[in-house]
């Protein structure tokens, strides 16, 4: 029997923080995959997945490369509003 913890996922830079960030605008499947997109192409983000029914993005990013507001501009900039969830 192991007793080391789970095993970071494939890909996530240790130190890496997420956030919930709640969207609004969004309509369609093409929505979330232009967010997804624009989120994934910010330097330090790890994922982005992107809920229409929820309307939620979770981000998994490198707070040393970029900031919750630089993510939020960035959703901003893609025609929608995000605010980070408490």
């Amino acid at each position: 029997m192991s007793t080391a913890g789970p095993a970071p996922e494939p890909g996530s830079a240790p130190g890496a923080d997420v956030v919930e960030l709640a969207i609004t605008g969004m309509h369609c499947p093409s929505c979330v995959a232009l967010l997804e997109e624009v989120l994934g192409e910010q330097p330090g983000v790890d994922s982005a997945a992107v809920d229409l029914e929820s309307a939620t993005a979770v981000v998994r990013f490198d707070p040393a490369l970029v900031g919750v507001g630089e993510l939020q501009s960035a959703v901003s900039e893609a025609g929608y509003a995000a605010t980070a969830s408490s």
